[in-house]
């Protein structure tokens, strides 16, 4: 399947402004657009990829007219050069889209690598894997990327939060909130989950990790054995749009008067919110991963 992008796709997964990038074609021939048979400009998948390492290398102060004249390896070897500068996110993260595109591991490695030993791994989850992370969903969305890409760079990822997970401390304060992470039934986009579940447990939280696909009635068993009132979940793709109501009702009525909730995020989550009536905040719905994390550890948990 050909993927193909507006000039607006690019300057939202590029960072380069669509006038800009018009300017450059004219001026420098950096790619060439495509037309239907209605003259209507679109791209593929190697303009982006190409676009993406131009954002880098010029983000790093290479002139323009000079990334023009480089051919594809000269980038490719100019950009795992550039990875290692401390603390430059974007082209961190746009290197990452490269390695994902390109199923890249060895760009891959040498990105998060240098940005683990350079500011170690919470800094550099939080500010290159957890806005990666994002970007993902975004590419995704536009049909950017396949199952095949996800599954390559998600796996990569993964061994690095299993990796940085295992060296965590696990607390031992028996009378601490417990959070309980899920994802629901059919739901198999774990990345953000793991994500989250590193940084409350390095942030000195207690958590019950469920993992992938979880029917909802399970969670209450949960509750009653261990006792956890807050669950975190993510909807990437389920619920299903049309039975999401239903999802929160059900858990609604399963939970009846207890103190328990539940802190929502995800594309399915975007236009549908719901309001329980024993309890006006027994859901709570955010933005995206970020925002739940920073809310999460940034406030008491319930009492």
């Amino acid at each position: 399947m050909v993927t193909k992008y507006s000039i607006k796709d690019l300057e939202h997964l590029s960072g380069i402004k669509a006038h800009t990038l018009r300017m450059w074609e004219q001026r420098y021939g950096v790619i060439e657009p495509h037309r239907t048979d209605t003259n209507i400009r679109y791209y593929l998948d190697e303009d982006l990829k190409r676009l993406l390492n131009i954002s880098i290398l010029v983000k790093h102060g290479i002139r323009i007219s000079k990334v023009s004249k480089m051919s594809s390896k000269e980038m490719h070897e100019k950009v795992l050069e550039l990875s290692s500068y401390k603390g430059d996110y974007d082209s961190q993260i746009n290197s990452l889209k490269v390695a994902m595109l390109d199923f890249d591991q060895e760009l891959f490695e040498k990105v998060l690598n240098t940005a683990i030993f350079q500011m170690g791994a919470e800094e550099a989850f939080k500010n290159i894997i957890g806005s990666f992370i994002c970007e993902m969903g975004v590419l995704w969305q536009t049909n950017a990327i396949n199952v095949a890409h996800e599954h390559f760079i998600s796996n990569l990822i993964r061994q690095k939060l299993f990796s940085a997970i295992d060296q965590l401390m696990v607390s031992s304060n028996t009378n601490e909130e417990v959070f309980v992470l899920y994802l629901p039934d059919q739901e198999m986009h774990e990345l953000s989950l793991l994500y989250l579940y590193y940084y409350l447990r390095k942030n000195g939280r207690k958590v019950i990790y469920l993992g992938q696909s979880v029917p909802h009635h399970y969670l209450y068993s949960v509750f009653k054995t261990t006792g956890a009132r807050n669950f975190i979940s993510i909807f990437t793709t389920r619920p299903f749009s049309e039975e999401i109501r239903d999802y929160y009702k059900d858990l609604d009525e399963l939970f009846g008067k207890e103190d328990c909730w539940f802190h929502f995020t995800g594309f399915q989550t975007r236009e549908e919110t719901y309001v329980s009536d024993t309890d006006e905040d027994r859901f709570r719905f955010f933005a995206n991963v970020e925002a739940l994390k920073n809310t999460v550890l940034h406030r008491e948990a319930e009492a």
